[in-house]
């Protein structure tokens, strides 16, 4: 929800003390999935260095005091961790609104523990079942994350559900279905293009060409879906956003990381204009010193130059950064 106090914030951000005030949190790196379009995921069973539950909850502190207004939480497949509810109520009791991004395998019956503590809840869709559970290694997922889905909206109706689609080969045939999909079930449908390239620490590359939609396809995609917001479907991207997918131009100016930062499953804080570079680590300084720190705003100012990802909230932040009236228009919608 767009409040008083989120919209003072983001002003204040871009005006007055340049400071980002959305935590993403890629909690874990682990997933029970094997998504074909993901950058990000490790097994399930992997060795990894996670934040425990005691440094996470510094973290969300820190945060707060820092004057972060929301908090991503995502992976990997966040739920994996048994304290994901736990830490979401930390987050809120710290002053941030909270977005879960899950594939919604463990949706339904941790339902009860982070539906209290979520205000936006995002689950990936690839298409409609089997062939979403065939393009995620993970048989029966399709069934388990619309149980969670009706689960979450039956108990917790605050929550603000989207369905989040990666635009690629696996679905360009059905995105209409998709859609009416979304229509039912969700509050929005949130379409975007697919990134190819990942900055952090373990290269994972993905079959780009055996996945990437020629440019034929994404200018149709693009007509289909501003008739498919033309004719009511809860379609959560702006016509600014749509411009690129047709026109195929991804230049643009990267404001992203001056309004988010991102922390990973370890504590890093990554520079993605030099990939597997950690600027600092959480453990090493707290938030309210690294989203201030000349470290940090020169990282910002170098990444202007790039515009290698062409997921929808980097591109639509940073047009909103830039003041772009469909930019603008399409965040008061979605964000109500």
């Amino acid at each position: 929800m767009l409040t008083p106090k989120l919209a003072m914030r983001a002003l204040k951000t871009r005006f007055v003390d340049h400071r980002p005030f959305i935590l993403s949190h890629l909690i874990t790196s682990r997933c029970n999935a094997d998504c074909e379009t993901c950058l990000w995921k490790a097994p399930p069973d992997a060795a990894t260095d996670e934040l425990s539950t005691e440094e996470v909850t510094r973290l969300y502190q820190d945060a707060g005091k820092a004057g972060f207004a929301v908090l991503v939480l995502w992976g990997g497949e966040p739920l994996l961790r048994r304290d994901s509810g736990e830490l979401l109520a930390v987050a809120r009791a710290a002053g941030m609104r909270t977005t879960v991004i899950t594939n919604g395998w463990h949706l339904e019956q941790r339902a009860a523990q982070i539906g209290p503590h979520t205000d936006r809840l995002m689950v990936s869709i690839d298409t409609i079942g089997a062939s979403h559970d065939a393009s995620r290694g993970l048989p029966g997922l399709f069934e388990r994350l619309d149980a969670g889905i009706e689960r979450i909206r039956r108990d917790h109706p605050k929550v603000f559900v989207i369905a989040n689609v990666v635009l690629s080969r696996l679905n360009v045939d059905r995105l209409e279905e998709i859609a009416e999909y979304g229509k039912k079930h969700a509050n929005l449908v949130s379409f975007q293009a697919m990134n190819e390239l990942e900055y952090g620490h373990v290269e994972r590359p993905i079959d780009g060409d055996g996945l990437r939609l020629s440019r034929a396809e994404e200018k149709d995609i693009a007509a289909l879906m501003v008739d498919l917001k033309r004719r009511g479907y809860p379609v959560g991207v702006s016509n600014a956003y749509l411009r690129l997918l047709r026109s195929g131009d991804w230049s643009y100016n990267c404001h992203f990381k001056k309004v988010c930062l991102r922390v990973e499953s370890n504590g890093d804080v990554l520079d993605c204009t030099k990939r597997g570079h950690a600027l600092v680590n959480v453990r090493d300084m707290p938030l309210t010193e690294i989203s201030g720190s000349r470290l940090y705003r020169d990282f910002t100012r170098r990444a202007e130059a790039c515009s290698i990802c062409r997921d929808f909230g980097t591109v639509e932040v940073s047009h909103l950064w830039e003041g772009r009236p469909s930019a603008l228009w399409n965040a008061v919608k979605i964000l109500r």
